[in-house]
């Protein structure tokens, strides 16, 4: 008796660009939140070490009942792309009052060029302020960049490049308040150098900060 043949092996699915973003997404989100837990982690561990320190008395700026939904931002800024993908918004008011979204836009049926927006706002607690929270993500996030090149924005207390996603992208963070903007974009066309993406940035960072400002 002979053996049976082998079976073919099974094609593989395709991913779509969709599902590659969604992963992409939820994947930086989840390191967003794990670099904010950890930070405002070594804060409590700090606080508790220096309790003597006077608290902040600054009242939190950004609040979950004020922040913009994704397509509210595109809806108030026209140099936003149009079509607006809300990939996370976590507000889980029974733990904190902390809250992040992570949106991304692009022109209508189109995938380039693509505007990322990663933003965290942090709560007053007993232990530290919301501003003293988005400072510690701050300080982490800016970490990960040896860039230390001004930034160049007028808005926002402070501002520092971050790594891109690839070598054609271009990212930055701003922390203002009690709140950080992590804002990335892509070009359609790969061909106009890293200060042509920065440039075009640092237009869409402003228009980014000035619709989330609470109304």
């Amino acid at each position: 008796m002979t053996a049976a043949p082998p079976l073919p092996p099974r094609p593989k699915r395709k991913k779509s660009h969709l599902a590659l973003w969604t992963g992409i997404g939820v994947a930086t989100a989840l390191t967003a939140l794990l670099v904010t837990w950890a930070t405002v982690g070594t804060g409590a561990l700090l606080w508790g070490a220096a309790h003597d320190k006077a608290p902040d008395p600054t009242p939190d700026k950004y609040h979950e009942t004020n922040f913009a939904t994704c397509a509210g931002f595109a809806a108030r800024a026209p140099e936003i792309p149009q079509a607006a993908f809300e990939i996370v918004r976590s507000w889980q008011p029974e733990i904190s009052k902390d809250g992040s979204v992570l949106c991304s836009f692009t022109p209508a049926a189109q995938r380039l060029p693509e505007l990322r927006l990663a933003a965290n706002w942090y709560a007053k607690t007993d232990r530290q302020s919301g501003r003293e929270s988005a400072q510690l993500n701050f300080t982490g996030s800016s970490a990960l960049s040896k860039d230390d090149s001004p930034v160049g924005l007028p808005f926002g207390e402070k501002a520092h490049w971050l790594p891109g996603m690839n070598p054609r992208d271009c990212e930055l963070i701003v922390l203002d308040h009690n709140a950080t903007f992590q804002v990335g974009y892509t070009p359609a066309s790969p061909n106009g150098g890293s200060e042509s993406c920065r440039g075009e940035l640092r237009k869409l960072a402003e228009a980014l900060y000035t619709t989330a400002q609470p109304r």
